[in-house]
């Protein structure tokens, strides 16, 4: 009796932490859908880099997602509770979405396809607010970094079945057999949501209406100097993402080998990397992990840049994979862990999701743009604006934390 108890308070203790894993795998497999197979099928139907760089703006939802935050925040949709009601609700119109996409031509249906994949960056974007919200009240200060680890495994498990399996049977059985296989399998995930608990912060709790919660975020100017402190290295990673797969297709890879090299990339940066970047965390202060983790990935680009002209280039551009993958992994729990941080309690789905926010409107800068200068430049440039991005996002951040250093001693002084 005694070890039966003792195992179901092990299940209950551990079920938020797998449900966090579920949750990302979720929201990121339509996510890794949009960033990661649509331009590879578009490429490879003949689209230029200049229109499938542009094809990133689909993910406009998130640039945006902050300006609905505190709806999602204060207002449950049914009995589940506050945040298991939206994450279904917006994991089952994800799966609508898909469906109506599967009967779309990527050959010929460009415009529809944009629009499409609008809507479902737009309730991706809804079922983040949701997942971060959860996530930021069910775990204490000290899991934190171990959460961020969690929602990158997450997404690993996303990007595998949105990228690398959908390209897969896009190849093998066509574009709409797959899509309508994707979103069957969305549905069906669906149903986790009803095995993970309500976070307890929010269960007796009446949610009091908040006037002006948007103004107080844009008047904060802690939020807006971590703004600025992320954007440079967002806006760089973000050209080298977008140009990587492409350049994986113009060299002759396939586009199931692409989504694989990509997948298994992701795989092992998340297992190895993020788990590690987590550890180191937890001996620091969540700002300077940011300074560390952006000198360090500053450094590593440079080199990359620099042997990408001495090495065969099939062999370049697969190690550069690796890299930008490795760079995102280090990139997210130091970020994430920063954000969880810094969120005001019972507001934390609105202020995670503002600078999450910031950090989507950086990425669009930086696909946006990223066409035009592979076409111009060439990929090598693409992978020294990481670099330089992240070069002056370490820099930010420690004049940001020398300058509240001073703050504090004046305040001590007086």
């Amino acid at each position: 009796m005694k070890l039966l108890l003792r195992k179901r308070l092990m299940g209950s203790r551990y079920m938020p932490h797998i449900g966090m894993v579920a949750l990302a795998s979720q929201q990121y497999l339509a996510i890794a859908f949009i960033y990661s197979a649509i331009p590879v099928v578009l490429r490879a139907n003949g689209a230029s880099l200049q229109l499938v760089g542009l094809y990133g703006m689909a993910l406009f939802a998130f640039t945006v997602n902050f300006l609905w935050a505190p709806v999602v925040d204060r207002w449950s949709l049914n009995r589940l509770g506050l945040r298991r009601s939206w994450i279904l609700m917006t994991q089952v119109g994800t799966a609508t979405v898909l469906t109506v996409m599967a009967f779309l031509n990527p050959r010929t249906d460009f415009v529809p396809i944009f629009l499409v994949s609008l809507a479902l960056a737009a309730i991706a974007a809804t079922q983040r607010i949701a997942t971060l919200g959860y996530i930021a009240e069910v775990l204490d200060s000290g899991e934190r970094p171990l959460g961020a680890t969690l929602l990158g495994w997450g997404r690993v498990i996303g990007h595998v079945i949105g990228g690398a399996v959908c390209l897969q049977l896009i190849g093998i059985f066509g574009w709409r057999p797959a899509l309508l296989g994707l979103a069957l399998l969305l549905a069906a995930f669906a149903a986790w949501v009803f095995g993970i608990p309500e976070p307890l912060v929010r269960k007796d709790r009446r949610r009091q209406p908040e006037r002006l919660s948007i103004l107080t975020i844009l008047r904060n100017n802690g939020l807006w100097s971590t703004a600025a402190t992320i954007a440079p290295g967002v806006i760089g990673i973000a050209v080298a993402f977008a140009m990587m797969q492409l350049r994986l297709v113009d060299l002759g890879f396939a586009a199931a080998e692409i989504g694989w090299i990509g997948a298994l990339s992701d795989a092992l940066t998340y297992t190895i990397v993020a788990p590690l970047t987590g550890a180191i965390l937890k001996r620091m202060a969540p700002h300077r992990g940011v300074i560390w983790g952006c000198a360090v990935l500053a450094i590593s680009f440079g080199a990359l840049a620099i042997v990408d002209r001495y090495v065969d280039v099939r062999v370049s551009a697969v190690v550069s994979v690796g890299i930008v993958f490795v760079a995102l992994a280090v990139q997210h729990v130091t970020f994430t862990n920063w954000f969880l941080g810094l969120a005001r309690p019972g507001k934390a789905g609105t202020d995670v999701t503002f600078l999450t926010s910031v950090m989507a409107a950086s990425a669009l800068v930086g696909f946006a743009v990223s066409g035009f200068i592979g076409a111009r430049l060439g990929y090598g440039v693409t992978l020294l604006l990481p670099g330089l991005g992240y070069a002056l996002s370490a820099l930010l951040a420690a004049t940001f934390l020398r300058s509240a250093d001073l703050t504090a001693q004046r305040v001590a002084a007086d």
